[in-house]
């Protein structure tokens, strides 16, 4: 069972947010916070597991607050969500590390299939957000670093990570082990810098890797 702590200061949404994810299988909701501060506050002094927290927040950033809290607890998966977004905040929350990023527009049924790949050990970004990345990368001239830097494996795995697809799925689709996937995964954190699948998701998009 994932402690999960909600943050919005928006109690009508909240609420709304809470009703949802009291069915959900697996999550246990600890009191929301309605700041920013009161979240980090809450994170740093207690267990949680899971975060799913709006972007715009009354006194610090969600930006911020994903740094912030990446920086001290890297293993939590945090979801972002947000009523509106452009290029600057997609990059932003990329660079901060957050595993998802999605519109409140979303349905339920949407958002649980964001949480079920986040907290499986994948990403979700809604489609409103991967047509923001497409835009970033039809506007990238250049690569900073070339794809033959990758086999054309690990370009396969790549192109399918940033596509949602879970070590599993991604292992059914290409015919080859978990174990084998791992590795390439390693590899690619190597060769790219990257600590996790979102470093590896940003990574594709600031290089123009995939296409979406």
């Amino acid at each position: 069972m994932l402690k999960t702590l909600l943050v919005d200061d928006h109690m009508l949404f909240l609420d709304g947010l809470e009703s949802i994810l009291e069915s959900y299988e697996g999550l246990i909701l600890l009191p929301p916070a309605t700041r920013g501060k009161e979240a980090l506050e809450i994170v740093l002094n207690n267990e949680v597991d899971f975060l799913i927290t709006d972007l715009n927040l009354p006194d610090i950033s969600g930006v911020d607050l994903v740094l912030k809290i990446k920086k001290a607890k890297p293993q939590i998966p945090i979801l972002v969500l947000s009523m509106d977004c452009d290029r600057r905040e997609v990059k932003s929350i990329l660079n901060a590390g957050a595993e998802g990023f999605m519109l409140k527009i979303a349905g339920k049924q949407e958002l649980c299939k964001a949480i079920h790949k986040i907290i499986n050990g994948g990403t979700y970004y809604s489609s409103e957000i991967t047509a923001i990345m497409m835009e970033i990368i039809k506007n990238t001239s250049e690569s900073n670093v070339p794809s033959t830097y990758l086999t054309a494996r690990e370009m396969e795995i790549l192109d399918l990570i940033c596509k949602e697809y879970s070590n599993k799925e991604i292992s059914e689709k290409l015919f080859i082990s978990v174990s084998t996937i791992e590795t390439h995964r390693s590899s690619m954190f190597c060769k790219t810098g990257s600590k996790n699948v979102v470093g590896l998701v940003r990574y594709a998009v600031e290089n123009a890797l995939v296409a979406w």
